[in-house]
């Protein structure tokens, strides 16, 4: 087998995508790790590398720009910031759309994929305010929380930014093909993963600190006792991010991981003011949006004029349905339009 010695200029992002190929090999890693030593020390970077790893590299870059992927490196002045901060960032990652200035304002939100009705309604209810407020929401794509706190974002036309835990050529679940496409024209799909990658389960923690390096906060909406989503709540207190988790049904296992880490000193919170307040951002939310209610809610604020009354009361005086009505009286909250007293509603002063 024939070694070649590559001495590169920092802007040359063959060598980044001929070590990526080698992730997972044991001599790749300490190739990886040895290379990114003599980045961070402004120097060259020397390795050993076999012809073959080299051709593979330009036949990976050449099959990536055939497919409109956009090949970032480490040494782009395109790849984020933030990313460059945490440990064992990634050397390189593909990418279908864009990542703006903006998005260093971002906030992963993640959570379990057989998830509750409780906590779809709070995902998607949290990311579209929190998309509202001018924040980039980051999340994993998968079944679930992920979905739903795309689509929230998306749905306040905001921006969101999926992480991948396979190619980006191949999109798990298929289902949401659809989704991704949406995704890339307000925001962007990511992976570190080399083209034609499948999701393997090993995959997905590996992937989970790039969606809680690109947040300045993570927020666990609804986590099991060993979900993924914990994994993801821990690299970010490493990475020295602040994690938050919205507190569950104590007798539903779905809850048990987020109800864990409010017991280990994660912050608990009931609304997305909660979260801004914490990091200190101010409220961007578009009033014209904030002021736009639906039919439903200004009848129900016209029923709560009077006094704070119970779900029973509303639904008999609005005529809209009690499990509908538990939802939309949930949104109402989270947009700070009523509040809770003693099992009652009433409006916000």
């Amino acid at each position: 087998m024939q070694i070649v010695i590559l001495i590169i200029i920092m802007d040359d992002r063959l060598i980044w995508v001929a070590l990526n190929l080698l992730r997972g090999d044991k001599h790749g890693e300490k190739l990886i790790t040895t290379a990114l030593d003599q980045y961070k020390n402004g120097s060259g970077i020397t390795v050993l590398l076999s012809s073959k790893i080299y051709s593979d590299a330009e036949n990976e870059i050449k099959n990536a720009e055939k497919e409109s992927i956009e090949v970032i490196t480490i040494n782009s002045l395109k790849y984020p910031k933030s990313l460059k901060d945490i440990n064992d960032p990634p050397i390189v990652f593909y990418m279908r759309g864009n990542i703006t200035e903006g998005d260093e304002n971002a906030i992963s939100i993640v959570g379990s994929r057989k998830c509750s009705s409780y906590g779809r309604m709070i995902a998607e209810a949290f990311s579209n305010e929190i998309a509202s407020a001018g924040i980039t929401v980051v999340s994993g794509l998968a079944e679930g929380i992920d979905t739903l706190s795309h689509k929230g974002a998306l749905a306040a036309s905001g921006r969101t930014i999926a992480v991948l835990g396979s190619g980006i050529d191949y999109i798990y679940p298929s289902s949401n093909k659809s989704l991704a496409e949406k995704i890339v024209k307000s925001g962007a799909l990511l992976s570190e993963f080399p083209l034609g990658t499948t999701p393997h389960k090993y995959n997905f923690p590996f992937r989970n600190r790039i969606i809680s390096g690109l947040s300045i906060a993570t927020l666990v909406v609804e986590a099991a006792e060993h979900s993924g989503s914990l994994i993801t709540a821990r690299l970010a207190a490493e990475q020295g991010r602040d994690v938050f988790a919205v507190p569950g049904d104590i007798t539903s296992d779905k809850s048990k991981g987020t109800n864990r880490l409010i017991q280990d000193g994660v912050v608990p919170v009931t609304c997305v003011a909660d979260i801004l307040e914490y990091i200190g951002y101010k409220m961007k939310i578009d009033t014209k949006k904030a002021k736009r209610l639906s039919d439903e809610e200004i009848l129900i604020l016209d029923v709560l004029d009077s006094s704070a009354k119970t779900v029973e009361s509303i639904a008999r005086e609005t005529a809209i349905s009690p499990i509908k009505l538990t939802s939309i009286l949930t949104h109402m909250e989270i947009k700070q339009l009523i509040r809770r007293t003693a099992g009652r509603f009433k409006k916000s002063l």
